[in-house]
């Protein structure tokens, strides 16, 4: 069965807030260049409780906003 695509773009952008937070970069950058739309990476990046797939608790979240 294939998977929502809302889930698959939670796994992006969970992806790719971990990855600016590991390098350094910006988050909002690399959403960008994902294809996330504004609307979706200013959500996630500025109302990380507001989020549809939380992340399990226990795990850091940890943003590099530009």
């Amino acid at each position: 069965m294939e998977r929502r695509s809302d889930y698959k773009t939670a796994l992006l952008i969970d992806a790719a807030i971990h990855e600016a937070a590991a390098t350094g970069r910006s988050a909002a950058r690399d959403l960008a260049l994902l294809g996330i739309p504004f609307e979706t990476a200013m959500r996630v990046l500025t109302r990380p409780d507001e989020r549809r797939h939380p992340q399990p608790p226990g795990i850091a979240r940890s943003v590099s906003a530009a």
